[in-house]
């Protein structure tokens, strides 16, 4: 997006707490597979998550459809205030194990490009060779470091001379029509950027944002993707030319996968999509890490409900595993996917998100907003993912 905004350093400090010299045999807990005597902190949480819950909104998880939620978890002293719209969410959800894709070929990238003409080309040997000239001629300090990826090394890329297409690792693609971004690229920067998911929902209706989102489907289809959540969208209008840029990420069963991530760090990986939608089709759009398929899928696990999820993080602001300034509001709460990278493989594991969008964040800073500046002082947490099952902090900034 056009509007960018400075990051805010914050640092979460996640640990766990073991107890010992108890003088009977302690009661055993496992941690990656290393086992340790239980402290009273995990025993704690274990009970608040094998406790039996009345409430438990049942539902999709799709946005507005629960319970508001207004209340300091924690204390005073050092407390999250939590005032957000929480959806409905399921009882369970399986954690899912996703692979890189064993069904692309050349055939496939073909749909995608969507080229009615026979003049199709494979230019990746090009592309390579234009990259390693590009990389020789780089200064050391200036070439990109390794970085862990999702997926294998595999690139496929074709051209009809207007419109080109990739598949890299086998989870990532890319396609552009060279006549439409154009247009696109020819007002970007000059056109007003309406935010259409806080200013004006689905008004622009001579191209509503409903029907950029079909059409966005509708290509996606082609890589058998029936299921997203957009999570930005943004509106661009002039000189005769309109389009909306959205980001968005995969939804399995309704659950989204994690999309606010903060600071990324060596290792983590974020699925993302991002696209430039005109009312005659796709101007541009690249799939990141994204197009994963499932290899193995967990029995559900049940689903911690919200009043649970808050018992738990009230347990951890009491052991000082959080930091929290009670009057800095977490406006955003909402049950997703957290990815995870292991060795080659990305594993999504159902959590609860509970955090301030840091674009809010940084709109509250500059407009002197004294909380968050006594929270960023003190490093409280803004962005929490909590495992929706087991109750475990997974990241905190």
């Amino acid at each position: 997006m056009r509007k960018r905004y400075a990051g805010v350093l914050m640092a979460g400090v996640l640990g766990t707490c073991v107890l010992t010299g108890c003088e009977k045999a302690p009661e055993a807990s496992a941690d990656s597979g290393v086992y340790h005597a239980k402290s009273a902190l995990e025993s704690e949480v274990e009970n608040i998550v094998t406790a039996e819950s009345a409430i438990h909104t049942e539902g999709t998880g799709d946005a507005g459809s629960g319970e508001s939620y207004d209340a300091l978890v924690g204390t005073e002293e050092n407390g999250i205030w939590i005032c957000a719209q929480v959806p409905a969410s399921p009882q369970s959800a399986p954690t899912l194990t996703l692979r890189e894709r064993d069904d692309w070929d050349e055939e496939k990238l073909k749909k995608l490009l969507g080229s009615e003409g026979e003049d199709v080309k494979d230019i990746t040997a090009e592309y390579l060779a234009q990259r390693e000239k590009e990389l020789r001629e780089m200064d050391e300090e200036d070439k990109p470091g390794e970085w862990p990826n999702f997926g294998d090394d595999s690139l496929l890329i074709l051209s009809d001379g207007t419109k080109e297409a990739s598949f890299g690792r086998n989870t990532c693609a890319d396609f552009e029509d060279g006549r439409l971004k154009n247009n696109c690229d020819a007002i970007y920067k000059k056109a007003p950027e309406i935010d259409v998911m806080r200013e004006s929902g689905d008004s622009c209706a001579a191209f509503p944002v409903s029907r950029a989102e079909e059409l966005l489907l509708e290509k996606l289809a082609v890589l058998d993707i029936t299921e997203i959540s957009v999570s930005e969208a943004y509106y661009y209008e002039l000189d005769g030319t309109a389009f909306y840029e959205m980001v968005f990420t995969p939804s399995y069963g309704k659950i989204k996968v994690a999309s606010e991530f903060g600071a990324l760090k060596r290792g983590e990986v974020q699925p993302r999509g991002t696209a430039w939608i005109t009312e005659d089709g796709i101007a541009a759009m690249s799939l990141e890490d994204y197009c994963g398929k499932i290899t193995e899928q967990s029995e559900n696990g049940k689903i911690l409900t919200f009043p649970q999820a808050t018992e738990v993080l009230g347990k951890y602001l009491e052991n000082d595993m959080l930091c929290g300034v009670s009057e800095a509001k977490l406006t955003q709460a909402e049950l997703v996917y957290y990815p995870t990278l292991g060795e080659s493989e990305l594993i999504l594991t159902p959590a609860w998100h509970i955090f301030i969008p840091l674009r809010e964040m940084q709109e509250s800073l500059e407009s002197g907003g004294q909380a968050w500046q006594e929270a960023v002082e003190k490093g409280a947490a803004w962005n929490i993912y909590l495992d929706a099952v087991t109750g475990e902090l997974i990241k905190v900034e």
